[in-house]
């Protein structure tokens, strides 16, 4: 295993690359390069994924995050990397880069759990000698299981309303906010931006479970929907305040749908008592019966 895995330095590099892109040769300007993010994507996550059955000699783990800010960054990425863009191939690179991003942070603490039955939180122990191959739940634990539960889902929020465009189709809406004609950028857009959202979603749903570990619950306890809930409605409601006006009638159906969508972002199947809860907090929960969510 030493001589088969990458030093920490290398993979300090990786989780930079991962956060900002590759970096200009001799200076320290990021840039978007959609050949090599996705090479680099690749090669992270089979690492992660080999982390599943490799350690280092020291019981870490070969790849993770060293502390909740790299975390933050990945979580943050569908809004930093998108700032002050609406379409064309730029917005698309940046997503590309934050879906890749959401994508890494998803599947490093899947992947660090995936020994543990999500169905349940029931005799769940995380010791700190587990730990030691955990550095992305580490991450979340050290900085507060509840903090990042509300960090997750806000920064899951502000992702869907900033690119509803891309991720709903609004062929109902009468507002501004209506999907241009297709090109290849727009479409490229409308994948990345779907894919982020759903990893963020992913993201949340492991982080809730890691609450109800922690809180000593089970994912049926409305506690947890309680948090994310509060955490949805008011973030949903501060991202609106800087949306295009659109009139009352439209503004309702609107948000309805920024609802479904969040729940819809909830994709892991242990999730599901969680959005059943979520949909009767938050008025949706015919909808969640007619797509199938709920009985």
């Amino acid at each position: 295993v030493h001589d088969s895995v990458p030093p920490s330095t290398m993979v300090q590099k990786l989780m930079e690359l991962a956060k900002f892109g590759p970096k200009a040769e001799g200076s320290s300007v990021y840039f978007k390069d959609p050949h090599r993010i996705e090479l680099a994507s690749e090669y992270v996550c089979g690492l992660v994924s080999a982390s599943s059955r490799l350690v280092r000699q020291d019981s870490n783990a070969l790849f993770g995050p060293s502390s909740w800010d790299d975390i933050e960054v990945l979580l943050l990425q569908s809004i930093v990397e998108t700032e002050n863009m609406i379409s064309g191939r730029r917005l698309a690179q940046g997503l590309q880069l934050a879906a890749r991003g959401a994508k890494l942070l998803s599947l490093m603490l899947t992947t660090e759990l995936q020994g543990h039955n999500l169905y349940s939180t029931s005799s769940v122990t995380l010791d700190s000698q587990s730990l030691k191959s955990m550095p992305t739940v580490q991450s979340v634990k050290a900085y507060g299981v509840r903090s990042g539960l509300n960090a997750a889902v806000r920064h899951t929020t502000k992702c869907l309303v900033r690119h509803s465009r891309w991720v709903m189709d609004q062929g109902d809406l009468d507002s501004t906010t209506g999907r241009s004609s297709a090109s290849m950028s727009d479409e490229c857009c409308a994948l990345e931006a779907r894919a982020c959202l759903d990893s963020l979603g992913s993201t949340v749903c492991v982080i809730a479970w890691l609450f109800c570990v922690e809180e000593r619950i089970e994912l049926v306890d409305p506690s947890v929907a309680f948090i994310i809930k509060d955490a949805f409605l008011a973030e949903l409601e501060r991202c609106l305040e800087h949306f295009p006006e659109m009139n009352e009638r439209n503004k309702g159906k609107f948000v309805k749908k920024l609802k479904m969508y969040f729940l819809l972002s909830l994709v892991e199947d242990f999730c599901a008592p969680i959005v059943a809860s979520l949909g009767n907090m938050i008025g949706v929960e015919d909808e969640l019966a007619m797509v199938g969510l709920v009985k």
